[in-house]
């Protein structure tokens, strides 16, 4: 089933190459590909034990087996619920870019590798094959930015290569350096991440590779100071673009440092507690800081963007029951919120010709389908009880507090902020007297209003029943922390 999911949207992505001078079939295959894999990820939710920690779906042959290097694939309470992040954002993307008229064939393609891609990465067991994955994801957001962006778009296609692609580089150092020392303690060439994971490093091994791979991870999620490329290619990236950045490629980063470097380094994590909680908070609240100041909607998101992954980082440090529960359920939150939140600015942008918050006001007398859908967006993202940001928010804050006390002010201090510049935001785009540039300004269209209300729908889903993220993650979870 992962075999097919992966390459399901790589063979579809080569077909609608052949129509590259057609702006309907190209589209449709891609909307109708996406589905099928929701379709087939529904049924394997359907089938997926909670209650098992063990890896589910596992696919295994020999690929290069004197080099110890497996076809390897497989899922568990940590990385299903990415796989199902991936598959119901990718279908909405694509049909909020159904109007897509630039090169459609390309754009769409494009889409369907970075579905492949992502999937990829949360579902190999292998560290070759998840290093191709995470390598084959950049290169089709490089194009995405670069060809869809802005007026600055080759700046900040390169910065985003340049900053993930040295980050890689450090990651491959790293797996290398698991290899080689897991050979003298395993007695055999692997790259297998579930025999490495049970190697047991030496203490010297994991002081000093614990930093190294959690840098490699920090500069995907972004951890401060390691951010700056995130702004630049949110704000140039076309709508879909962001969402998918937003969305599932920034889960890549937190992603690895809880299966890399904490679940392959455990015996290190209790070492680096202090640098690991200040750049985690430092996100909280530096993002918010910035985010409070932006003229920019859609470079606020951006940064608010940065703050709520810290809360991810955090939940992971804390280490505990709630904390890395509510890491992973962050982590989906984070990505169904902050999609619909760039969709929003999008439709602003494509209405009005601007994201300056300053120059827009009165949308809601033009624009109230738009602004309404904004608005519980920002509600979600602000952690409003009923929301998928509530529980995933209030969970993180209940093993932070367990572990570390009252320095749970400071992620108080984060929530309090994302309040603060949301509701300013709104109050200014929103109210007021509409200017007369805006006199022709018309609502949201209907694909627009299709995806970002399916995507709010299931927001509000998973704020009211939460057990069905919560019963994939808790099996291994509890099997992590029994062992830790």
């Amino acid at each position: 089933m992962l075999t097919t999911i992966i390459f399901l949207p790589v063979l579809t992505a080569l077909i609608i190459m052949m129509y590259k001078d057609n702006t309907e079939i190209p589209k449709k295959l891609a909307l109708f590909t996406s589905l099928v894999l929701l379709g087939m990820g529904i049924f394997a939710y359907l089938g997926f034990d909670g209650s098992n920690p063990d890896f589910q779906y596992v696919e295994k042959l020999a690929w290069f087996p004197g080099m110890g290097i497996n076809y390897y694939l497989g899922t568990d309470g940590i990385s299903f619920p990415l796989i199902l992040l991936t598959l119901i954002l990718t279908p909405l993307v694509v049909y909020f870019s159904w109007d897509q008229k630039k090169r459609p064939a390309l754009y769409f393609a494009l889409f369907m590798i970075i579905e492949a891609g992502v999937i990829g990465v949360f579902s190999s067991l292998d560290f070759i094959l998840f290093f191709i994955f995470w390598e084959i994801v950049l290169i089709p957001m490089f194009f995405v930015i670069g060809i869809w962006g802005g007026a600055r778009k080759e700046y900040a296609s390169f910065k985003f290569l340049i900053y993930t692609h040295i980050a890689s580089l450090v990651l491959l150092i790293g797996i290398f350096a698991m290899y080689f020392h897991g050979r003298e303690i395993l007695g055999e060439r692997t790259f297998s991440i579930p025999q490495l994971t049970e190697a047991a490093f030496s203490m010297e091994f994991q002081m000093l590779w614990f930093p190294i791979l959690f840098l490699a991870f920090a500069v995907k999620i972004p951890i401060v100071p390691f951010h700056t490329w995130l702004p630049d290619a949110h704000v140039e990236a076309p709508t879909g673009g962001s969402a998918m950045l937003a969305g599932v490629l920034l889960k890549m980063g937190t992603y690895g440092i809880l299966r890399v470097a904490y679940l392959m380094n455990p015996d290190a994590v209790s070492h680096y507690v202090i640098p690991v909680v200040i750049l985690g908070l430092l996100n909280v609240i530096y993002g918010a800081l910035v985010a409070l100041k932006q003229d920019d909607l859609k470079k606020m998101i951006a940064y608010s963007s940065i703050s709520h992954m810290g809360f991810v980082v955090l939940g992971i440090q804390s280490y505990n029951l709630y904390g890395l529960k509510g890491a992973v359920f962050q982590m989906v939150a984070h990505g169904l919120i902050s999609a619909a939140l760039f969709m929003s600015c999008g439709t602003v942008q494509y209405a009005t010709g601007t994201r300056r918050i300053s120059l827009l006001q009165g949308m809601y007398n033009k624009m109230p389908v738009g602004m309404t859908l904004m608005i519980i967006g920002f509600f979600a993202s602000m952690g409003m009880p009923g929301f998928i940001g509530f529980i995933g928010e209030f969970t993180v804050l209940l093993g932070f507090y367990e572990a570390y006390g009252f320095w749970v002010v400071l992620l108080g201090l984060g929530i309090i902020l994302s309040v603060a510049y949301y509701l300013w935001a709104f109050q200014r785009v929103a109210y007021g007297h509409t200017p007369k540039s805006f006199s022709g300004v018309k609502d949201i269209k209907r694909n627009e209003i299709v995806a970002i209300s399916l995507l709010l729908a299931v927001v509000v889903y998973f704020g009211l029943q939460p057990e069905h993220i919560f019963t994939i993650i808790d099996g291994k979870v509890i099997s992590l922390l029994s062992g830790f």
